[in-house]
Order: C-alpha cells, then structure tokens, then sequence
C-alpha cells in the first residue's frame, strides 16, 4: 500500500492506495493523532472494517526547522501506528497470494502478486538469504510501483537492514523516481536511521535537476539536519569521510569532500590537510596535501581529486617543477580559490605569451575586448528555444566582467593566438570536414602546446559511434585532457550550422561534470567556423570566426 502525505503544516491526509480507507494525522500544538479507517474495500477486495488510532507528542527532531522539520516529525511520531495499521488492513488489500513468493518478486509483473509476496516474506521472519536478495531487487529493478517498494521498504528495514543500506549506497542515483527517492529521504529521517547517512550521502553528491542548486533545500540535506541537527551537518560529513576507509571507500569520500566544498566548509578542508597529520595510506588527503602545500590549489569537486590523482601518477617531476614556476607568476590576488584547470593556462601562458602572466584581470578583460571586436564576436550563437536555461544566456564578454576570471581571460587570449596560426586553423578545418562526412559522429580531441612551444591540436577517436549529435568521449582523452589546454569537439553536421554556434546543454553537463578548459569549433559557412571558449558554470565567450586559410 502506498502511504501518500499532503496537507499543511497542521493536519495531515493520507491516502492509503488499494483500500478504501483514508488516514489522518492531526496536530494540535504539538499533540499529533493517526487516524485509520477502511471502509468496506475496493473492486470487492475486502469487506471488513478497520479503525485505528494512536495519539502522542510530536517528538522535537534536532534541527528541525519550518513546514518540512514539523512534516518529518509528525512522520515520526506516526510511522509506527501507520506500520501497525498497514499490517491489519493488508486483509483488505487489492493483494493476490502467489504459489512462491521469492519467484513472483523476480519474476511476476503483476502488482497484485507482488504485493501477496510482500505479504508472505512478511509472515515467514526470519527471512532466507534469497528472499532478502529478492526483497533488495525492488529498490532499483523495474517493474514494480511506488506502493510496493516502499512496503518491500519498510519490512526490508525490520528484517534486512544492512543490506537495505548497502543496495541503496550502490544504487540510489540510477533511480528513475524521484518520488521514492525523497520518501526515502523522509524515512531514514523519521525513523532516526543515522547508519544510513552513507546512503544520503550517495544520493545527494549526485545532481536531481528537478530539486535545484540550493543544497540546503535537497531533501538529502534536510534528512541530515534533522538527524544530527542544522549546524552539525558538517560534522557528520567529516565523519563519514574521515572514518571512511581510504582504500575501499575512496569514492565515497571524494563525494563527501564535495559535499564539503558546496556547504561552505573550504576553510576547515584546507586546515584539515595544512595542519593535520595524514595518515600513510590515505592518499587522497596526502594528494590534496602536496598540491596545497607545492602550488596553493585546493581541489572542489570529485572530478578535480581523479585529476589530481592521474597527475600525481603520471606527470613528472619537471612538470610539477614547470607549474610550480609558472603560478608563483600569477599576480597573488588571482590565485584566491585557483582551480586546477588553471595550471595548464598558467604553464602555457608561461611558454607562449609570459606578458600575460603580468596583467591585470582588468587589463586582461580589456585586451580581449579589442581583440574580439575584430573577430564577429557575438554574432552568432546556440538557439535554446524550447529548453529551460534559467535566466537569459549571454557569449558576450561584455555582459560577463564579474562572471569571468583571470584564468578564462587568459585562456581565451591564448585561443585566439592559436587561431591566428595559419597551421592550427587549417588542422581545425580539416578535422571539420572529416566530422561533415561521418555521419556516425562528431569529432574532438585535446589542444596542447608541445615540448617545441608549438601548438597541437590532437584528434581522439570517440569512445563509441551511432550519432551524428555526440561526441563520447573516451578515456584516452580524460588521460591527454589531464596537463592539456583545452578539451575540443565540433559541431560539423551542416556547414551552414549556425543555430547550433556553441555549447548546448549536453556540453554544460561535460563541462560541469570534467571542470575542463572547453572549446567548440561550428560551421557557420564552409569557409567560416565560429569559436567559443566554455567551462563550468556554465560560462560562454563567443570568440569569434576563423576562416579556411
């Protein structure tokens, strides 16, 4: 049965779906009542009569806070008496027995037999290994409603609560209901279930569109505040992260860390590992550690700690010694929350054109203004038409001066260098042409400059073909992206492709998601390909037009 809540903070519905029944929890200055009935049943399921009530003071959760901190503690309060009323009215249930209950879980479609199952594992605790692996399928396998998931839900946490936690650490992002997964949310809070704050964890590193950007208002983060309370948050995901193994649990404490990062804790991260003795297999800590101490850069995200770990493994000790030297060139005022993919910017900059290294962000936003009057900038540009960008999307340096900072600016004036030699536009026209014939695919790669002081424009085959509207990209260019200037893809499906001049959303996600340096090169004609520089945010300057040389 499904127990769905809506209502105000003050009185309570529940619909209780496959009975004809209602329930009620009602609260008056703190004193909260269940009420619930069933009627005489639903499609001939169930003639008999049922009235349940329980009454009790709303528990005080800590740090619980307006109409959600009230919701979860009259759910709390209620939980019990819904339990107890669920299992007397089961009789009533739109529910049929099946022959085997582990086979109709596996195998059966039907809701009703499903339901029966449900029932049955319920009568014969303690549950078979198998019926738990059963059991444990309906959080995650298709096929089953929100009504018995969440009944599997509740007897799975009575019977089978280790391995209710662990299938849903692994498995709470891939699932498609966001409905389940914020009732889930609500449960391992209502219930007090802190052995579960792993599993909150898990979901909340990973993005739900539909729930927005503020993290304090993911149901995630109000499950924590309300097991440990608002301003101990941060505590507890210290310790997750701290008590988490280094070894086996490296991914989720490179998810906590973010976490971290989003909630405002930066300063007590960066003291974590200045002043804090780091264990000797702790390699995360001991990476972040030597990147602090060797070049001042603390890394944000999940994405940045593989970065650092692939560089850690494979760059040398000349290119650490290289980007050592060029950041101890960056005026100190820019290096105030520095990201990793400013490295490659500093260190090319260093080679190519040291004089920028010498700016100002405001002499370095000025000198690409010029140079971007010159080159059609902001003339074309992606059409969003249909798709929820949240406000107005501009490629205009101009509207962006507080939006942008010193490693964009000196990351674009190095990409218009680049395309003002006639050697690197003809290799950009002559990937572009190769991408207009295939079909299969778009075309990327990565843009380095190489031991000479040259640039290189580096062609990497995509990870899998079938689209003409994609580029997926393979390990290999993670590998090369890792110490190059920028990622690259084109858009080369038409050459007069103009509606499609620049990123799109599938291009912010990839930015977001590598926090990358990121160029996209479009046929505006066959002889012009338009430029934009784009990164996380996301954030757009339309570099203007190259032409075939």
């Amino acid at each position: 049965m499904n127990l769905t809540v809506w209502g105000d903070v003050h009185q309570f519905h529940i619909a209780v779906v496959g009975l004809d029944a209602r329930a009620e929890f009602l609260n008056d200055g703190g004193n909260a009542q269940a009420h619930v009935e069933q009627g005489s049943g639903v499609n001939g399921g169930g003639a008999g009569h049922a009235r349940i009530v329980a009454a009790g003071t709303a528990p005080t959760l800590p740090g619980m806070h307006g109409t959600h901190g009230l919701r979860l503690a009259l759910i709390a309060t209620c939980v019990a008496a819904v339990s107890t009323a669920a299992a007397l009215l089961a009789g009533g249930c739109n529910s049929r027995r099946p022959v085997d209950p582990i086979v109709a879980l596996n195998t059966s479609p039907s809701p009703e037999e499903q339901l029966g199952a449900i029932e049955m594992l319920r009568e014969q605790v303690p549950l078979s290994d198998e019926a738990k692996r059963a059991l444990r399928r309906t959080t995650f396998a298709q096929g089953f409603n929100l009504a018995n998931r969440e009944a599997a839900f509740d007897l799975m946490v009575k019977e089978d609560r280790k391995g209710l936690r662990e299938v849903l650490e692994t498995n709470i992002v891939r699932m498609e209901s966001f409905e389940y997964r914020r009732w889930i949310m609500e449960q391992i809070a209502a219930r007090g279930m802190k052995d579960y704050t792993t599993v909150l964890v898990n979901s909340w590193a990973g993005g739900v569109p539909a729930w927005g950007n503020d993290d304090r208002k993911r149901p995630e983060y109000e499950a924590m505040a309300a097991l440990y309370g608002s301003d101990k948050v941060g505590d507890a995901l210290f310790a997750v992260m701290m008590e988490a193994s280094p070894v086996r649990q490296a991914a989720l404490r490179a998810r906590t860390w973010e976490l971290l990062m989003r909630i405002g804790e930066r300063d007590r991260l960066k003291e974590l590992v200045s002043s804090t003795a780091v264990r000797p297999d702790d390699v995360m800590l001991k990476d972040i550690k030597q990147l602090v101490d060797d070049l001042g850069i603390l890394p944000e995200t999940r994405e940045e700690l593989i970065w650092l770990g692939k560089l850690r493994q494979s760059a040398s000790p000349a290119y650490w010694k290289m980007a050592g030297e060029a950041l101890r060139e960056v005026p100190s005022e820019q290096k105030v929350n520095f990201e990793l993919r400013g490295i490659p910017v500093a260190m090319a900059a260093q080679r190519y054109a040291p004089e920028l290294l010498k700016k100002t962000k405001e002499q370095l936003f000025d000198d690409l203004m010029v140079r971007l009057t010159l080159r059609d900038s902001g003339k074309h540009s992606a059409d969003f038409t249909g798709w929820d960008t949240g406000s107005k999307r501009s490629e205009r340096l101009g509207t962006q001066r507080a939006e942008v900072n010193w490693t964009d600016l000196v990351a674009s004036n190095l990409a218009l260098s680049m395309l003002d030699d006639p050697k690197v536009s003809a290799r950009i026209f002559d990937i572009g042409d190769r991408d207009h014939q295939d079909r299969r695919t778009e075309y990327g790669g990565v843009v380095r400059i190489n031991d000479a002081g040259q640039w290189e424009v580096v062609e990497v085959r995509p990870r899998v073909t079938g689209s003409d509207i994609r580029f997926e990209a393979p390990q290999e260019l993670f590998d090369q992206g890792y110490t190059s200037l920028f990622h690259f893809h084109m858009h080369a499906q038409e050459f007069e492709n103009g509606t499609y001049a620049g990123p799109h959303m599938g291009d912010f996600g990839y930015a977001n998601s590598t926090r990358a340096n990121c160029l996209v090169f479009t046929f505006i004609r066959r002889d012009t390909i338009n430029v934009d520089y784009y990164r996380h945010g996301p954030l757009v300057i339309d570099l203007g037009t190259v032409h075939r040389p």
